[in-house]
């Protein structure tokens, strides 16, 4: 039987390296060169992915609509990867199918699995609230990702043009003596 301070190294060590992973993530985004409105529509197109049922070609189906659109693919799997994580996703799941539910079939009750005699149907049912909630929820997703993230490598690139800019100055100072 573990005591209470392994599982609390084991939270810390879980917790240290989901934020090295982010890091990463976020350092990756930085460094891409293309410019903020690719970036930003590709990782957009990264989290709207999340939203929609087709569990396991999320990064496919990104890649693929960043292809279409001329958006960056790697900003589409950054978005994939950081918004994609198991304590993540559900939500959006969730958020999907409510609105699928809700407004189109306006078909949301309580009882989830009540009605149907088989778990098939139900499941199929669901699987198209869910896709038709993430078609739905599509441009209130790009537009509430891209504007911030837009804003965000905007000012990363022009932080990295004006220290690139100093630099080259100190260097010619440099080589002009």
């Amino acid at each position: 039987m573990k005591s209470i301070s392994d599982i609390f190294t084991f939270l810390k060590k879980l917790i240290s390296n989901f934020f090295r992973f982010l890091k990463f993530q976020v350092k990756r985004l930085k460094h891409l060169k293309d410019s903020p409105h690719e970036i930003a529509l590709g990782f957009a197109f990264g989290v709207w992915t999340n939203f929609n049922p087709f569990f396991g070609i999320n990064i496919f189906i990104a890649m693929g609509l960043a292809f279409l659109f001329r958006a960056n693919m790697i900003a589409s799997v950054i978005g994939v990867l950081i918004t994609g994580l198991p304590f993540v996703f559900p939500f959006f799941w969730l958020i999907s199918w409510y609105v699928g539910a809700k407004l189109l079939f306006d078909n949301y009750n309580q009882n989830l699995f009540a009605y149907k005699t088989s778990i098939v149907e139900n499941l199929a049912e669901y699987f198209t609230e869910m896709l038709a909630g993430s078609i739905i929820l599509f441009p209130l997703i790009i537009i509430i990702f891209y504007f911030p993230i837009r804003f965000i490598v905007q000012a990363w690139q022009t932080n990295k043009k004006i220290r690139m800019e100093k630099k080259s100055e100190k260097n010619a100072i440099r080589n002009k003596y």
